[in-house]
């Protein structure tokens, strides 16, 4: 049997990860790959504290995004996986969150950036393209789980990220393709690491932006807490990103 290397063929990854979970389910387990992905997310980002106000969206949002749980008995595991779809819609890169100890806080599989068939996005699957067409507006946020949080307090609201503070002309192109009028931004609210600066990289990032995007227009936002992921570990300031999010 020839060997496959994951780490460059992400539609193979997907499709192997998807038969252990149906091996289990198979083999009499309770779990699947959407619970146990849920659990692990819940876990390492501490977001426990709103589970009432986002539990009944978990399932739908992770579907959307193709997000999974390789378990640490298979390999390149245990991590999380955030696939990213090309123009064709076949996920030949994706981000990845390594659980173990002492790994690099991201990795990414499949094709370098500039092989890649497109602008890279986490968000762009077919649902959301469609509320972005019949919405004319976008909500983009730097990290995958800064996305992973606000879809799930504000599932309707189409949102999407670059997995960066820059957005370039393809990202841009894209939008202007879609439809796109209003690009709300909702970067990091860091604390400027040059004591020159009164403001952070992401809204430095916001400002610029708006500044040199005429096409269309850009909101700067604020999230209430240092990103949409940190939102989560608190009741309160989830509730808050949410009413931020449903009353643009």
């Amino acid at each position: 049997m020839e060997k496959v290397d994951y780490w460059n063929d992400v539609p193979a990854l997907v499709k192997k990860v998807d038969s252990l979970y149906a091996e289990a389910a198979a083999n009499g387990h309770s779990y699947t790959k959407l619970s146990v992905t849920k659990d692990k997310i819940i876990s390492i980002r501490e977001w426990s504290p709103s589970l009432p106000l986002i539990s009944k969206n978990f399932d739908r949002v992770l579907q959307e995004l193709d997000c999974f749980y390789i378990p640490k008995t298979f390999v390149l595991g245990p991590r999380i996986v955030f696939p990213l779809r090309d123009i064709h819609g076949i996920p030949t890169r994706a981000q990845t969150k390594p659980l173990d100890q002492d790994g690099p806080k991201y990795m990414y599989l499949g094709l370098k950036s500039k092989e890649f068939r497109g602008p890279c996005w986490i968000g762009n699957d077919l649902e959301t393209l469609r509320r972005i067409i019949v919405q004319r507006r976008v909500v983009l946020v730097e990290g995958s789980f800064d996305l992973t949080a606000c879809r799930l307090v504000a599932p309707d609201v189409p949102s999407m990220s670059p997995l960066t503070k820059s957005l370039g002309r393809d990202h841009q192109a894209y939008l202007r393709m879609l439809g796109v009028e209003t690009i709300h931004l909702m970067f990091d609210n860091e604390k400027p690491k040059d004591e020159n600066y009164d403001i952070g990289g992401g809204e430095l990032s916001m400002r610029a932006l708006q500044r040199d995007i005429t096409e269309m227009k850009v909101d700067v936002m604020y999230c209430p807490s240092s990103d949409p992921s940190e939102c989560l570990k608190s009741y309160t300031k989830a509730l808050q990103l949410r009413s931020l999010l449903v009353n643009l």
